[in-house]
């Protein structure tokens, strides 16, 4: 993604490595990573990347920031795919069920660019990006946020997340029936974090004979 990035930083008049390009990236992207994880604050993508380009004492405007943003994703969508058959699945949820989407995300219309994309957005009755909000699971201000939308009370939601720390933390805060651990990867960040989740599923085709047990 930031190689894909770094000609548009040379039409800007940037005459450096790319590796002092890639360094400078690098501290301050995983700082901020850091500081939204932590505060569960999220922010906008520019913030880090004026801040690369005014490291580098590269001249910019508004404009250039959108390019480089969008350059970036551009190259980050060709690396994601959807897990098989995931598409029928929710097509097959939406008939008896409210679906919402709830991610950490900070550009969420580029997000929802993926979802539609892929042909999932529309499936979905309720999409939250944590950039909406400009807060991060596991608050539950987001959770909250999506339970109104739905008009729905926070005992008839379940949730199903891939982090103990983000996804589950956050599900138990907000009162919601289920917190579902999908077991598939870590955060970056709190990986030793540990809180006992509802139920545990080895992958999302599990959750229909589990809502069956759940009666929901």
């Amino acid at each position: 993604m930031i190689k894909s990035t770094f000609p548009i930083l040379e039409s800007l008049g940037y005459q450096g490595l790319f590796e002092t390009y890639f360094k400078v990236w690098e501290e301050i992207f995983w700082g901020w990573r850091a500081y939204r994880e932590d505060s569960h604050i999220e922010l906008k993508s520019e913030v880090w990347w004026k801040e690369i380009l005014n490291r580098l004492s590269i001249h910019f405007d508004e404009a250039d920031i959108s390019q480089i943003i969008i350059k970036s994703h551009e190259t980050f969508r060709t690396q994601i795919s959807l897990y098989p058959k995931v598409k029928e699945l929710l097509s097959g949820l939406k008939k008896n069920y409210l679906l919402a989407c709830i991610s950490n995300v900070s550009d969420g219309d580029l997000a929802r660019e993926d979802m539609e994309i892929f042909g999932i957005l529309n499936l979905f009755d309720c999409v939250v990006m944590s950039s909406d909000l400009g807060v991060r699971k596991p608050s539950p201000e987001i959770f909250e946020y999506a339970l109104t939308t739905l008009k729905i009370k926070s005992t008839e939601m379940i949730f199903i997340g891939d982090t103990l720390y983000d996804d589950i933390q956050g599900a138990r805060a907000a009162g919601l029936l289920k917190a579902i651990h999908i077991r598939r990867n870590v955060s970056y960040y709190h990986s030793e974090y540990y809180i006992e989740a509802d139920e545990i599923i080895n992958n999302l085709h599990e959750i229909c004979s589990l809502l069956k047990e759940i009666d929901i």
